[in-house]
C-alpha cells in the first residue's frame, strides 16, 4: 500500500472589511442612526424662512425655461430649485415643502457616509462616522434649510466612496460613472465645493495604480464637460454682480466663527464648542501618537488617517488661503469637510478604543462629542436666522396700501414678500435684480454699497423719508434687515429714523435679525 499525504487546502484570504457582508445587527445599527437623524431633522421645519431661502422658493415659482434662464443671476446653488420646481406644485410653498428637499437628502447623507466609511475602513468606524454626522448641529441645521448645502453633504459622501471602489476596482465603469455624477451633484451644489474637494481625492487616488489615477483623469475631464452650463451661468452671473461681495477677509474672528459653526452649528453655545474641540482633540492626538508608535507592515491605517485629515481639513484651509487674495471663505461654503471630520474622529476613536487603558479615553471623548452636539441640537431649535412673521403681522395689520415703505435692504423683498402677500406680483415672489416681475406699488428698496440690482445706495436720507411721509398722508413704514453696517450705519439711528423721530409719532417693533419703524402723523 502507498502511503498518502492528506495535504489541507490553503486558508483563504480574509476578505477586506469594506467587502464583507453587511450583517443583520449592523443593520439595525444603521437604521437606527438614520431615525435619529430625521428625528432630529424633522424637528424645526417650520421656523421663519431666512431671506436666501426664498430665493429658491422664486426661481421655483417661475416657468421651468424661464427658471433656467435665471440661472444666469442664481449659478449655485442650482439643483435646490430644480427639485423645488415640481415639488412646490405638488405639495405647495409652505415652509415644510421647501425645505423636504434638505431634510431627505440630510438624512440620506447619514447612510451614504457609513457606505463610504466602510469603504475606506470597516464597520465600527462606518457606523461611528455615520451617528456623529446624525448628530451634528451643523449637518443638522443645513438639513432644515432650503438651499443646496445639504446636497453637498451628500454628494460629498457618494463621491468619496463610489472614488475608494473605482480606485480598488479600475475596471469596473459603473463605479467611475456613479463618481462622475456625484461630483457633478457636488459642483452643481456649490460651484467651490468640487476644486477644494479634489486635492482630498487625489490622496485616495494615490493608492491605486497608473490605470486608476488615468480613468481619475478621465473622469474629472468628464465631469468638467458635465459643467459647461454650470461654469457659463457662473461667468455670466459674475458679469453681473460679485456674489460674495459681502464675504469680510480672513481673519481670527472668522476662524472662530467657522470652529463655532462645524462643532455647535448655529446654536451660539461657546461651550459646545471648547467641549468638541478639546474632546476631539484628545481622541486624534492620542489615536496620531499610537499610529505613529505603531509597526504598519502595509501602511493601511497611516492611509486612512491620511485620506480623513485631508477630507475634513484641506477644504477650508483651501477656503481660507485663497480669501487672503480674494474672499470667498464662509462657515458653509466648508461644508464639503464635515463628513470628513466625522470619519477623522472615528477612526481616532476606534483606534484609541483597541489600544490598552484607550477604552476610557475613546468612549469618554465621543460621550462628550455626541452630549455636546445633542446640546446644540436642542438648543438651535429654536434659532432663526431672521423671524418675518412679527414683521408682516404688523404690516398686515395696520398698513394700508398707499402707505410707501422703504425697505434697506431690497435683497429681502423675496422673504417678505412671502409673508406679506401684498409684496408679491400675481402670487409671485419679487426680485428687484431680475426685472422680471414688478416692484410692488408703494415700495422703495435700496441696497448696501456694491450689493445686487439698480436700486439707490442706502441708507434713505431725511430728505428721502419725508417726501414719501408727504405721498403717503403722514405716514410712512421703514423695514430693514441684512444691513451692513460698516457701509451704511445702523438703521435705527440713522438719518430716515431720525427725521421720522422728530416730526412723526414713532412705533417700532424688533424679531430676529428685522427691525420695522412705522412714523405716523408726520408734520411737514
Amino acid at each position: 500500500m502507498s502511503a498518502t499525504t492528506d495535504t489541507a487546502p490553503a486558508p483563504r484570504p480574509r476578505a477586506a472589511a469594506h467587502d464583507a457582508p453587511v450583517r443583520g445587527r449592523e443593520r439595525l445599527i444603521l437604521l437606527a442612526i438614520t431615525a435619529v437623524a430625521l428625528g432630529l431633522r424633522a424637528s424645526s421645519l417650520s421656523r421663519s424662512l431666512f431671506a436666501d431661502e426664498a430665493y429658491s422658493l422664486a426661481l421655483a415659482q417661475r416657468s421651468f425655461g424661464h427658471m433656467l434662464g435665471l440661472f444666469g443671476y442664481e449659478a449655485n446653488g442650482t439643483p435646490y430649485a430644480l427639485v423645488l420646481w415640481p415639488l412646490t406644485r405638488i405639495l405647495g410653498s409652505g415652509e415644510t415643502a421647501l425645505r423636504l428637499p434638505a431634510l431627505l437628502a440630510g438624512v440620506a447623507s447619514v447612510p451614504a457616509l457609513w457606505w463610504a466609511a466602510r469603504r475606506i475602513s470597516g464597520r465600527a468606524v462606518a457606523l461611528l462616522s455615520a451617528a456623529l454626522l446624525a448628530l451634528s448641529p451643523m449637518a443638522v441645521f443645513y438639513s432644515q434649510f432650503a438651499r443646496s448645502y445639504a446636497f453637498v453633504v451628500l454628494a460629498a459622501c457618494l463621491s468619496f466612496g463610489a472614488l475608494v471602489r473605482a480606485v480598488e476596482r479600475p475596471a469596473e465603469r459603473r463605479s467611475w460613472i456613479g463618481y462622475v455624477l456625484a461630483m457633478v451633484l457636488l459642483a452643481y451644489g456649490d460651484i467651490l465645493a468640487a476644486p477644494i474637494a479634489i486635492p482630498a481625492q487625489a490622496v485616495i487616488v494615490l493608492r491605486g495604480g497608473r490605470d486608476a489615477r488615468r480613468r481619475w483623469l478621465i473622469s474629472l475631464a468628464a465631469v468638467i464637460v458635465c459643467c459647461v452650463p454650470l461654469l457659463i451661468a457662473a461667468a455670466i452671473s459674475h458679469g453681473r454682480r460679485n456674489a460674495l461681495y459681502w464675504l469680510p477677509k480672513p481673519d481670527r474672528g472668522l476662524v472662530t466663527l467657522a470652529v463655532q459653526e462645524f462643532t455647535a452649528g448655529l446654536s451660539g453655545v461657546s461651550a459646545v464648542r471648547w467641549a468638541t474641540l478639546a474632546a476631539a482633540a484628545v481622541v486624534v492626538a492620542v489615536a496620531l501618537w499610537s499610529l505613529r508608535h505603531a509597526r504598519e507592515r502595509d501602511g493601511g491605517a497611516r492611509a486612512e488617517f491620511a485620506i480623513a485629515l485631508c477630507w475634513g481639513i484641506l477644504p477650508p484651509v483651501l477656503l481660507f488661503i485663497v480669501s487672503f487674495a480674494s474672499p470667498v471663505f464662509w462657515p458653509r461654503y466648508a461644508i464639503v469637510a464635515l463628513p470628513g471630520l466625522c470619519l477623522l474622529f472615528a477612526l481616532a476613536a476606534v483606534r484609541v478604543w483597541h489600544e490598552r487603558r484607550g477604552l476610557l479615553v475613546a468612549g469618554g471623548c465621543i460621550a462628550v462629542i455626541a452630549a455636546a452636539a445633542v446640546a446644540a441640537d436642542v438648543h438651535q431649535r429654536t434659532i432663526q436666522q431672521e423671524d418675518w412673521r412679527p414683521a408682516a403681522a404688523w404690516l398686515a395689520a395696520e398698513r394700508t396700501t398707499t402707505q410707501p415703505v422703504i425697505l434697506d435692504t431690497v435683497i429681502v423683498l423675496p422673504v417678505l414678500g412671502y409673508y406679506y402677500r401684498p409684496f408679491r406680483a400675481g402670487g409671485d415672489l419679487v426680485v428687484k435684480e431680475w426685472n422680471d416681475r414688478p416692484l410692488p406699488a408703494n415700495l422703495v428698496g435700496f441696497k448696501d454699497p456694491g450689493g445686487y440690482g439698480k436700486v439707490p445706495d442706502g441708507p434713505p436720507t431725511a430728505a428721502q423719508t419725508a417726501a414719501l411721509a408727504r405721498r403717503g398722508a403722514g405716514t410712512v413704514w421703514i423695514v430693514a434687515a441684512e444691513v451692513d453696517k460698516d457701509t451704511q450705519g445702523d438703521p435705527r439711528s440713522g438719518a430716515a429714523a431720525t427725521w421720522a423721530r422728530a416730526h412723526c409719532s414713532v412705533q417700532t417693533r424688533e424679531s430676529t435679525g428685522v427691525w420695522v419703524l412705522r412714523a405716523s402723523s408726520c408734520r411737514a
